[in-house]
């Protein structure tokens, strides 16, 4: 018999089911434009609703700007509902995956993945068997011309436009079969509201407002052009989240991770540890950034300089000398943003040489972004390490394993910022 439970109870026996062995979920629900179920199918092959069943497949996240979410699938499709074809599954379907497991009242507890949109189906038709194989793009492969999105003519946003209103209406946009490129409502940080910069003629203006004119003219752009220039106007972070929703976070919010909440704390003695591996890549390691913007008229160079200087860090100026890599951000327009440009990317590159791949069982509710600790019993003490998900790689089947990539945020250093460019380099120039 299945008992109802409140979803705080639904939660904590959830997480208390990783423990131990579970029996795993996942299905696929396949939508209507306005985000209803059409139908699910699952990996149940008992399941009376459908013959069809997830055979295999795996899931892969990376914290980008753009395109965070792809996943593989592979259906038993014993009663070909499941081919690429008009009125079955076709051009424009949005498939929502979602994992879980059955908890210990009969319950199944699910937790979403992504929305994405189908590429390239594969069916395979042999005697005694049917199966599709299917690669699942998130939903900015409708935006960046990996199935959607080309521009078919000159697109302009004046100067002045608020960026986040500038970036819905363009997700409202009619596809031209009287259907929004994206019909659900994005979630834009609160991070920007109010502030304003100093620009390059000495006055004020707000960072939500676009502080020039954009138009995308050239042949071969694409809405996420438009979306990834208007990101770049505030140097924030865009991308879909887990419930198919387009989201803009502040980079320079992002910069102190020590505070997140921590998602799982992984020990030698729970089970869904397994192993980990830390990459050295000293070759990728800068402790000095210099971004250099795009000047909007006679003012002069527009920069901004982050320098690792914490005496903390094992990738300081003092012990490694000035290791400088040096960007040029067309677009960035104010100090103020070339700044926090620098002090984003100082942050990565910083701790680049520390890079962590957890080996662990499945588990749903990671995220990207999002805190980690691992307790090292191979360190004096067994300290106990925060670090920050970039991304993991899940399998869909039941015994499947699940890989984690992390940084440790013990290693992202104090950072200080320098005005760039020098009087007397501008004079050089």
């Amino acid at each position: 018999m299945v008992i109802d439970t409140t979803q705080s109870e639904k939660w904590n026996a959830y997480l208390k089911a990783l423990r131990g062995p579970f029996t795993k979920r996942a299905k696929l629900e396949f939508l209507y434009p306005d985000g209803s179920v059409m139908f699910t199918v699952d990996n149940n092959k008992n399941n009376p609703l459908s013959k069809a069943f997830i055979q295999e497949g795996s899931i892969t996240v990376n914290f980008n700007n753009g395109q965070r979410r792809t996943a593989n699938v592979k259906l038993a499709n014993v009663d070909g509902k499941f081919s690429f074809e008009v009125n079955k599954i076709w051009f424009g379907t949005m498939i929502r995956l979602s994992e879980g497991l059955v908890l210990p009242n009969g319950e199944e507890f699910y937790l979403p993945q992504g929305v994405f949109y189908l590429k390239d189906p594969t069916e395979n038709v042999i005697p005694n068997e049917n199966t599709v194989t299917w690669d699942l793009y998130d939903k900015w492969s409708y935006l960046d011309g990996t199935l959607f999105g080309t521009l078919d003519g000159i697109y302009e946003i004046p100067m002045g436009v608020n960026i986040f209103s500038a970036i819905a209406s363009i997700l409202k946009l009619d596809r031209g079969n009287g259907m929004a490129l994206d019909p659900v409502v994005p979630q834009f940080t609160d991070y920007y509201n109010g502030k304003t910069q100093t620009l390059e003629d000495g006055s004020l203006g707000y960072l939500t407002d676009t502080p020039y004119t954009y138009r995308a003219e050239s042949s071969g752009l694409t809405y996420a052009d438009i979306l990834l220039e208007m990101n770049k106007m505030i140097a924030g972070c865009i991308g879909y989240d887990s419930v198919g929703r387009l989201c803009v976070e502040p980079s320079q919010d992002d910069v102190d991770d020590r505070e997140k909440p921590v998602l799982y704390e992984f020990t030698s003695a729970n089970s869904q540890f397994l192993g980990l591996t830390y990459t050295v890549l000293n070759g990728d390691v800068y402790n000095d950034v210099i971004i250099e913007g795009q000047s909007l008229s006679d003012y002069g160079v527009v920069g901004g300089r982050a320098i690792n200087t914490d005496p903390k860090s094992d990738t300081n100026i003092y012990i490694l000398g000035r290791k400088i890599i040096r960007e040029s951000q067309n677009g960035y327009y104010s100090k103020d943003v070339c700044e926090s440009l620098a002090r984003f990317r100082l942050k990565r590159y910083t701790t680049l040489q520390k890079n962590v791949s957890i080996e662990c069982g499945q588990m749903f509710h990671i995220q990207e972004n999002q805190l980690i600790t691992i307790q090292r019993p191979d360190k004096p003490g067994n300290p106990v390490e925060r670090h920050l998900i970039s991304g993991f790689e899940r399998d869909l089947a039941q015994n499947g394993k699940m890989t984690i990539n992390a940084t440790s945020v013990n290693d992202y250093p104090d950072v200080t910022t320098e005005t760039w460019p020098l009087e007397a380099e501008e004079d050089e120039d």
